[in-house]
């Protein structure tokens, strides 16, 4: 996520006709799968789970502390964009919208919230595997597979309008499809045929968002993600690929209790960093981007590992902090 952040601005300002650009568009690409892994190691987590059987506890405790974190990180970055130049006060309106709605990468709150909110009923369908299967061929087929069509505007147009505005078909769109997927490839056992079928598809799945993005970007003259939107299939097979390696392959790794001990303290930092990690971009990188006029597209990678070595002690720090650190962080 957060070389996709720290890449996206020269993305949007390179120029696709740039040798620098097409740099920009794999690290764009590449990263792409943060929110869908996310979303599916969520979904591995809370459905089938008692944690999310509760409707009483996933409200007070969870979906309480996502409110709780949008409110406070919202006046947060609404305060450090004003001191940062990034955000001018138009009208009382905007206040509220902006107070509201946040920073940009604060809509994952309110999409996970979304889910929470959701997961009993999703257990009721993950109880049954074959309709849990059904679930996802009916989320590839009215999301992913037609979110692909952007590529082809006209297209998109009609199918989005008569899945949305015809048959009203909602639930399997959005990020319902990930949140499942995730439990699926986590509580079942998959044969090596569908490992390796998995496997090949997410490598032709970001060789298209890389390859055709390029391309497609160039045919139009303008930075464009239509190859690699979260909700299309070729990034659901990748972000399905990286998961199941992940799984099957670094978990049956034997750490030692010290590596295990700083992979939990990481993981338990990860929501942290997601939160703050965007000051420093917005700070530091995006700064650097415009004043090297976005000539050195390398300079991403160690960016973004300064800056999410920066976001953990920040957020480790603000952990400490009594009674409230453990509500913001």
């Amino acid at each position: 996520m957060i070389l996709l952040h720290v890449s996206t601005k020269g993305w949007s300002y390179a120029g696709v006709d740039t040798k620098s650009w097409s740099v920009y568009e794999i690290f764009c690409a590449i990263s792409r799968i943060g929110v869908c892994c996310f979303v599916m190691i969520s979904g591995s987590l809370f459905l089938g789970n008692t944690r999310g059987q509760s409707i009483e506890k996933i409200y007070k405790k969870y979906i309480f502390k996502i409110v709780v974190l949008i409110a406070f990180w919202s006046c947060t970055y609404f305060v450090f964009r004003i001191l940062n130049g990034n955000l001018k006060i138009t009208s009382l309106k905007s206040v509220f919208g902006e107070l509201l709605f946040g920073n940009y990468h604060l809509w994952y709150l309110w999409m996970i919230a979304g889910l929470y909110a959701v997961t009993p009923i999703l257990n009721k369908i993950v109880e049954d595997n074959r309709l849990c299967r059904y679930f996802l061929i009916l989320c590839a087929a009215v999301c992913w597979v037609p979110g692909m069509l952007e590529v082809v505007p006209a297209l998109n147009k009609l199918v989005q309008d008569l899945l949305q505005d015809k048959m009203y078909l909602f639930l399997p769109a959005g990020y319902v499809g990930y949140y499942i997927l995730g439990y699926y490839l986590c509580k079942n056992r998959l044969t090596d045929k569908q490992k390796n079928t998995i496997l090949v598809a997410g490598i032709f799945g970001v060789a298209y968002a890389i390859i055709g993005g390029i391309l497609y970007s160039q045919y139009t003259g303008e930075p464009s993600q239509a190859t690699y939107n979260n909700l299309t299939l070729n990034i659901a097979c990748y972000a399905a690929a990286v998961f199941m390696i992940f799984k099957d392959k670094v978990s049956a790794i034997q750490f030692t209790e010290k590596v295990k001990r700083r992979i939990f303290a990481l993981g338990k930092a990860t929501l942290g960093i997601y939160l703050i990690h965007v000051m420093f971009v917005q700070g530091i990188s995006d700064r650097f981007m415009v004043a090297t006029n976005f000539r050195h597209p390398f300079a991403s990678i160690p960016i973004a590992i300064l800056i999410f070595i920066c976001a953990y002690f920040v957020g480790i720090v603000i952990q400490k902090i009594p009674f409230v650190g453990k509500w913001i962080v």
